[in-house]
């Protein structure tokens, strides 16, 4: 049986996350505008964004990217929609998007992708929105391009396939997504699986399958690449997982429990 450990607490409604190369946690908070900080001996620093922070991505210098969306859902106030970059314990920008960006990873070419819900609504029905996008950002030259300009209502959390397709958690919709990259661009969408019980948010893609934290289920859900669902791990009620990550050795992982305010480790 899975294990559940608590590794912080009070970082307000927590999203991200990811493992640095330090043996850090770096959590987002879109209600505090912050990114914390959770260190090895259990300390936590925090770096201010303002706005909304929501989905992290890390590079491979420990470099830290933020999907800022701007002070949505509930953020700690209103700010530039946008990616920022943390350096130096400031939060820069990189680009400012027209929308909400959500989440964020980095893709086969290199370029950094972006979901964006494109508008704040409530999550009921999955046709109650306009289409979402995806864009992808030359972190060289800066230039953003939308790959993908009519995706499924609330595009979140994203993960590239090792064949080089794409995830895509949709969740006003209750369904996950898969698209195929072609000249640097989403095509060929097909619905991977519809998600009883809750709705999809951040997820990553391990070597047993794509782990999808599944909000208003309370609970992380495992796929394989076919869409069928293999497992499922209770988090405990309210505690409406938003995001969720390899941890350091690859083997368990880390989960942002955004109504408890925490970040869990789930151990095998």
């Amino acid at each position: 049986m899975p294990t559940l450990t608590t590794l912080a607490t009070d970082l307000g409604f927590c999203e991200g996350p990811v493992a640095l190369p330090d043996g850090s946690i770096a959590v987002s908070s879109i209600s505090l505008g912050c990114v914390h900080f959770v260190r090895p001996d259990g300390s936590i620093d925090r770096v201010d964004t303002g706005g909304g922070a929501n989905g992290l991505a890390v590079d491979a210098d420990g470099t830290i990217y933020v999907a800022q969306n701007g002070g949505a859902w509930h953020g700690s106030g209103p700010a530039p929609a946008g990616v920022q970059i943390l350096r130096d314990g400031q939060a820069d920008y990189i680009v400012v998007i027209d929308g909400i960006p959500n989440d964020l990873a980095f893709g086969p070419d290199g370029r950094l992708w972006v979901t964006d819900p494109v508008r704040e609504f409530t999550w009921h029905d999955g046709s109650d929105g306009p289409p979402g996008r995806v864009h992808a950002i030359d972190l060289v030259s800066g230039a953003t391009q939308t790959v993908l300009a009519e995706g499924p209502v609330f595009p979140n959390g994203l993960a590239f396939t090792p064949d080089g397709g794409m995830l895509l958690t949709a969740t006003s919709g209750s369904e996950v997504w898969r698209y195929d990259v072609a000249h640097g661009r989403l095509v060929a969408p097909r619905l991977l699986a519809r998600i009883e019980g809750g709705h999809p948010d951040g997820c990553v893609l391990t070597d047993r399958g794509l782990w999808v934290a599944t909000t208003s289920g309370d609970r992380l859900d495992l796929l394989d690449l076919e869409g069928r669902l293999l497992d499922s791990i209770s988090l405990g009620p309210r505690s409406m997982p938003t995001n969720v990550c390899l941890d350091h050795d690859g083997t368990g992982l880390y989960v942002t429990a955004s109504m408890q305010q925490a970040l869990l480790h789930v151990t095998f």
